[in-house]
């Protein structure tokens, strides 16, 4: 019976680490993807700046990010300075 126990305590820790490892690579998953995204949001960005002689494109890009990135610190970091107009109740 001893060795019943045993074995159920080993099989419930390596389903611990199964686990711990599955949430690490879902961290890495969502990490990838945002740099991916990111990255594509980057080159639209740029390229809405070279093709559009007027800019209206790369300004609307630029309203979406300005009202979908709400924290300030993330604000900063991506240099859209303080919000411009005062967050949904939603957000």
């Amino acid at each position: 019976m001893r060795d019943v126990e045993l074995r159920i305590q080993q099989v419930q820790a390596r389903l611990r680490d199964l686990k711990a490892i599955e949430r690490k690579q879902v961290r890495r998953d969502e990490t990838r993807r945002k740099i991916i995204f990111g990255a594509a949001a980057l080159q639209l960005l740029e390229d809405l700046r070279s093709e559009d002689v007027s800019g209206e494109k790369a300004k609307k890009f630029m309203r979406h990010l300005d009202e979908r990135i709400t924290r300030p610190i993330d604000r900063q970091f991506v240099g859209l300075g303080e919000r411009t107009r005062p967050p949904n109740k939603d957000e």
